[in-house]
């Protein structure tokens, strides 16, 4: 991510198998739906977003699902933001995503920005996540929830984006004022204006002392 400005931001999307990354991935993208996708494969995107005033380059790795804990921790401290996704037909998945909280928050603490995405809302009659779970667990993380169909529209997808990269944004803004070069420029101004303010005061007490 640029230091200064927001001009580019890496986004990992984590969750188990066959919980929809790719198909979410590709939706975003490509803004189309493909629903069968070689499982447990590794892919970078890059995509370029132009709008009003800057280009916003993403970088988006789609993750396999089985991974060592090296990698799975490598990812997610390479990453700005993170979709964590889970599928409301897999418990199995949800429990995956727990995990993945708890890594996260060893890793790279509270403040990481994340985006919580129950999939598969289309298949409700096979729920297997109730929305209480839905609920804690995205309470816990402190982060925004976000449930959408990937195979059925793009509004959901493009909203869970669109909030992660105001997250993004967030935490960049965050980091630059409370970074020591930015303290020590505020520091630097504060005496500058301090000296100002003195040397006043003295052509002041002169002026008086003349008249």
């Amino acid at each position: 991510m640029s230091q200064r400005r927001f001009t580019s931001a890496k986004i990992v999307i984590l969750g188990g198998s066959g919980v929809g990354k790719t198909a979410f991935a590709v939706r975003y993208i490509t803004k189309r739906y493909i629903g069968d996708y070689a499982p447990n494969t590794e892919m970078l995107y890059t995509h370029r977003l132009v709008g009003t005033r800057d280009e916003i380059t993403l970088e988006i790795l789609d993750t396999a699902f089985v991974m060592s804990q090296e990698t799975l921790e490598k990812h997610i401290k390479w990453a700005d933001g993170l979709i964590l996704m889970y599928s409301v037909t897999s418990r199995v998945s949800y429990q995956d995503a727990c995990k993945v909280k708890e890594i996260l928050f060893h890793l790279r603490g509270a403040e990481m920005p994340v985006v919580l995405v129950s999939n598969k809302h289309d298949l409700l009659t096979a729920r297997a996540v109730t929305e209480d779970e839905c609920d804690n667990l995205a309470g816990e993380m402190d982060c925004p929830r976000f449930q959408i169909s990937v195979a059925e529209g793009q509004d959901g997808v493009n909203e869970a984006m669109d909030e992660l990269l105001v997250l993004i944004k967030r935490q960049l803004v965050k980091s630059l004022t409370t970074s020591p070069e930015h303290v020590a420029g505020l520091e630097k101004k504060s005496r500058l204006y301090n000296m100002k303010k003195a040397f006043k005061k003295r052509i002041v007490r002169s002026r008086s002392d003349t008249f």
